[in-house]
């Protein structure tokens, strides 16, 4: 059996959690969580199952609602399953997603989820990371 997260003893309540996939983690105590996929990485279901158990537990160790940066520039591509399970909700703790894209694969998987994500929760691609982190503490200022 391969040892993931799932597998294994993780503090959740640590700043950073790398995964198979890709790194999840809180920069400088922002309320933003980000998450970077490794490059060429081809996203499989278990990745995006261990993804949405990390982000839940990092925000039940914070105690915080998750606004999400999903940095998918460098992604492969994704799994016929995998893209069905991000079909489904997102982690309850969401309360924002942005999605930053470059051109390419992560564009049109970007678009894929941004199209298929049928909750509230808002959602947007960006193509600048600066521009996206406003724009999810802007979606904070405004929910509060």
């Amino acid at each position: 059996m391969v040892e993931t997260s799932l597998t294994k003893q993780v503090y959740y309540n640590k700043e950073r959690i790398e995964l198979a996939s890709c790194a999840i983690y809180w920069p400088y105590d922002s309320p933003v969580l980000e998450q970077i996929v490794h490059d060429n990485y081809t996203m499989q279901l278990e990745d995006a199952n261990e993804i949405d158990l990390t982000i839940e537990r990092m925000a039940a160790a914070r105690n915080q609602p998750v606004y999400f940066l999903a940095d998918i520039r460098q992604i492969q591509a994704g799994s016929s399953e995998a893209q069905q399970h991000f079909k489904g909700p997102l982690p309850p703790s969401i309360k924002a997603i942005a999605i930053l894209v470059k051109n390419g694969r992560s564009k049109l998987l970007g678009n894929f989820f941004i199209r298929l994500n049928q909750s509230n929760i808002p959602s947007q691609l960006f193509t600048d990371r600066v521009k996206a982190i406003e724009w999810l503490l802007e979606q904070k200022r405004t929910q509060q």
